[in-house]
């Protein structure tokens, strides 16, 4: 009898038919021998909602009870699905992220996963009673409250898997799959049967909504499979594997396996930074909980370069506040922002060996003057930062340049 950790998202249980449906899915895993741990997201626009009533208090509400806030969301849907669920006669119980002994530092509104502690969640299982947890959330060793982040969820799914030491971690959502790009922006868009961890990483973090990035980490530190499933349809979805793992006829033939992108962006710019001030300002992003990316540094002086980075864009603010006090103390000049930048990257296996695929970006890109602000690469992946005005036209140009349509 193998363990099964399933994950809903928010519209999965955005509403009490989904829930329904999401509980006769869950019956139709428990019927096929399995035993079930469900992990849930608060139902769809929870969190939104709850953010949006703190911020008109306090644009900028304390960490703390900010995740104590923002945790209550998942209370409600566990809860309904677990009611659902012994109405049709199944065992199951609903707990919340600390009662299951998620333990997290204390890094408020991105904290990471330290321990699970599994006791109850084997005891549960041995009476054969489906455990619904809230995700997205734990507690620290002060026993507060703390929140994993946007797609949070899919991290505690994960975790949970590799506690349990599950068959795999199913992770449902409302497409039913990867695919090479969003299909709500190219409609002839493929579903990737089977990614690489690595390859399905750099998605991840760059953009790509499927999935965090801190859960396929945690899942390829610990060779956790993940199967990205649709919960409004049948499929078999897609296989996220060890390399080792991933069939050789399921590899593309292309070297660009997909187009991602991240319209959350937002990109600043800092004049007259010198070589001496990069910790300070670093270390300033990283104490306010704040990822830097795209970094590009012009100029020769060493004391006098003009640095640009983009940051989440619901971090800008936060990070603008950050780099000010650094600028009172006189260690760099100007910071200039702009909010409505999208990232594009095309993710493929050795991008960094095939200089084309950067210079076939720049030309496709050029021949509908759509500006590139920044651009980076690393081994599976190049990126550019446009106007996000272009996003659109930007994407569809680049996934039929590089013949990922299903028509090529």
């Amino acid at each position: 009898m193998a363990v099964i950790v399933q994950k809903y998202g928010g519209t999965s249980v955005g509403s009490l038919s989904r829930i329904e449906a999401v509980a006769e899915n869950v019956i139709a895993t428990v019927r096929q021998g399995h035993q079930v741990v469900v992990v849930l997201s608060a139902m769809a626009g929870e969190t939104n909602r709850l953010l949006a009533m703190a911020q008109q208090l306090d644009a900028q509400p304390a960490s703390r009870e900010l995740d104590m806030l923002l945790a209550s969301g998942e209370q409600v849907s566990i809860s309904l699905l677990a009611i659902a669920l012994v109405q049709r006669g199944i065992s199951a119980i609903s707990l919340l992220a600390h009662q299951v002994g998620i333990q997290t530092d204390n890094r408020f509104g991105a904290a990471r996963i330290q321990a699970i502690d599994t006791k109850r969640l084997s005891q549960a299982l041995s009476q054969e009673q489906v455990i619904v947890v809230a995700g997205f959330q734990g507690q620290d060793q002060e026993q507060n409250i703390t929140t994993l982040g946007r797609g949070g969820s899919d991290t505690s799914a994960v975790a949970l898997a590799v506690a349990l030491h599950a068959a795999e971690a199913q992770i449902f959502t409302d497409v039913d799959g990867v695919y090479s790009a969003d299909p709500r922006l190219v409609s002839c868009a493929q579903r990737i049967n089977y990614l690489r961890f690595d390859e399905m990483l750099v998605m991840a973090s760059l953009g790509a909504k499927v999935l965090q990035n801190r859960a396929v980490e945690y899942a390829y530190q610990h060779n956790m499979p993940i199967r990205v499933l649709s919960s409004f349809s049948q499929g078999e979805g897609t296989l996220v594997l060890p390399k080792e793992q991933v069939l050789a006829e399921s590899q593309d033939s292309n070297l660009v396996t997909s187009i991602v992108h991240d319209q959350q962006q937002a990109l600043i710019a800092i004049s007259e930074v010198s070589d001496s001030a990069l910790p300070a300002l670093f270390d300033a992003l990283d104490n306010s909980a704040i990822e830097a990316d795209m970094v590009q540094l012009i100029g020769e002086s060493s004391l006098a370069k003009q640095l640009l980075f983009t940051v989440n864009r619901d971090k800008l603010l936060c990070a603008k506040n950050a780099l000010q006090e650094i600028t009172m103390c006189n260690k760099f000049g100007t910071i200039r922002s702009r909010d409505s930048v999208a990232k594009i990257s095309a993710v493929g296996i050795g991008l960094n060996a095939h200089a084309k695929v950067v210079g076939k970006i720049v030309a496709l890109l050029a021949s509908s003057e759509i500006d590139i602000k920044l651009i980076s690469t690393s081994e599976i992946s190049c990126s550019v930062v446009i106007d996000e005005t272009y996003l659109v036209r930007a994407v569809q140009i680049l996934h039929s340049g590089f013949g990922l349509d299903s028509s090529s």
